[in-house]
């Protein structure tokens, strides 16, 4: 039952981040606006809720399928592979919070932020968009078996 109720939230959370991540880089497109502005950090908000539900059961569930993580002595390829592109999503994310920080602390003094760190935020959030639809495909392909030939 709770393995079920881990498998309903990293889904849901899965869908959810890829919602928020994909609203965050659409609302930095110029021109860009107060309002806009609100809405990327409001999906940034829902990103960050997202990403710790899905890390949170995603361990719950490697908890239950730590069998499915090596075989013959060796870890599985995809499994590596996912556990890599995770890491790299997390180092995307830690580099793009001062970005986030900044564009906060404009907004709050009333100010837009440069174009230019908009750009850059908007670049970081499809780089990690493209990455979350990497993982994706790993993890299917690693559920389904594919590539795990001894």
């Amino acid at each position: 039952m709770l393995q079920w109720l881990f498998a309903t939230l990293h889904l849901l959370a899965l869908g959810c981040g890829l919602g928020a991540l994909a609203a965050r880089a659409r609302n930095l497109a110029p021109p860009l606006d107060a309002p806009a502005l609100t809405r990327c950090l409001r999906a940034d908000n829902w990103w960050r809720l997202s990403l710790l539900l899905w890390l949170c059961s995603g361990a719950g569930l490697a908890y239950y399928h730590a069998a499915m993580l090596w075989q013959q002595g060796r870890p599985v390829p995809l499994a590596t592979a996912k556990l890599l592109g995770m890491m790299l999503l997390l180092l995307l994310e830690w580099r793009s919070r001062p970005l986030i920080s900044q564009c906060r602390q404009r907004l709050e003094r009333g100010r837009l932020p440069a174009d230019e760190l908009c750009a850059r935020l908007a670049r970081q959030s499809r780089r990690q968009l493209l990455l979350l639809l990497l993982l994706l495909l790993l993890s299917s392909a690693w559920q389904t078996g594919a590539f795990n030939t001894p």
